[in-house]
């Protein structure tokens, strides 16, 4: 499958988003992840909304260009790679997702913590290019996911209330999986962020889609640390419905970086 991914689909400057390039296998791996699910879902065709097909690993080799020529490809039965001339920038395996998910807050509580959040520091976030989670862009041109911090039942988190509206729709009227994906990104950054740590890269993301996320409904996002591992950083994310039910959910691997020093990832699982 030939693609580019153009550059509104930014995260750092000139690199396209960790996790909407994560979300591009979800569909493509249907089938090696149906054995992993007895929910897989029917209507699965396409970009749709993926929902109940099993967790996703994937691992970002190295920063993966935008406008540039792309090919996602089946390594094996059930194992993908998004390759750009030849050269692994990510690659997926299915797998299976054991993850406690904290209690989400409430709608109101996660709109109340939106002032904290790393989007907001020095005015411009944390990359002002990133569509998920600048708010220097547009409404239907980025996610604008403003996490920040707060606490729930003695947990510490950070949470954002998310609208996704038309602009992010997939061809079954829901989210297109991808900007679900995407939406599951940045929060698990922030949880570090709110403390002081700087992650830099997204090295891997493990996602599983749960159920469906719906176009003009207002969800809770939130991430919570995990723990670290030297410059390993594992965080936790999740998108709740209004009433509380689990809709996806996603442990990723951040990696603590100087950006002054970054030039291109080294190919171990560092690129975001």
């Amino acid at each position: 499958m030939d693609l580019t991914i153009p550059s509104r689909f930014a995260g750092p400057p000139s690199i396209a988003h960790g996790g909407y390039v994560a979300g591009h296998f979800a569909d493509r791996m249907a089938d090696g992840m149906a054995g992993r699910s007895a929910d897989r879902s029917a209507d699965r065709v396409g970009a749709t909304s993926a929902t109940g097909a099993g967790a996703v690993q994937v691992t970002l080799r190295r920063p993966t260009p935008l406008d540039a020529p792309l090919r996602l490809v089946a390594t094996s039965e059930d194992q993908w790679a998004l390759r750009h001339d030849g050269e692994v920038c990510a690659d997926a395996v299915p797998v299976s997702l054991d993850l406690a998910v904290p209690a989400p807050p409430s709608l109101d509580e996660a709109a109340a913590a939106a002032p904290g959040s790393p989007s907001h520091f020095n005015g411009s976030g944390v990359h002002p290019t990133c569509f998920g989670c600048s708010i220097l862009r547009e409404p239907d041109d980025g996610l604008r996911i403003t996490a920040g911090p707060l606490t729930v039942d003695g947990r510490e988190l950070v949470a954002a209330a998310w609208t996704p509206g038309p602009a992010f729709a997939a061809s079954d009227g829901r989210v297109d999986v991808r900007h679900v994906v995407a939406a599951l990104d940045c929060p698990g950054a922030f949880a570090f962020m709110v403390d002081g740590e700087r992650p830099g890269l997204l090295g891997r993301i493990t996602y599983e889609v749960r159920g469906p996320v719906e176009l003009g409904e207002t969800h809770v996002v939130t991430g919570w640390q995990i723990g670290r591992d030297g410059r390993k950083l594992f965080a936790g994310t999740a998108i709740h419905a209004a009433d509380g039910t689990c809709r996806a959910v996603a442990e990723a691997t951040w990696f603590v970086v100087d950006w002054s020093r970054v030039r291109s990832a080294d190919g171990d699982g560092t690129g975001r």
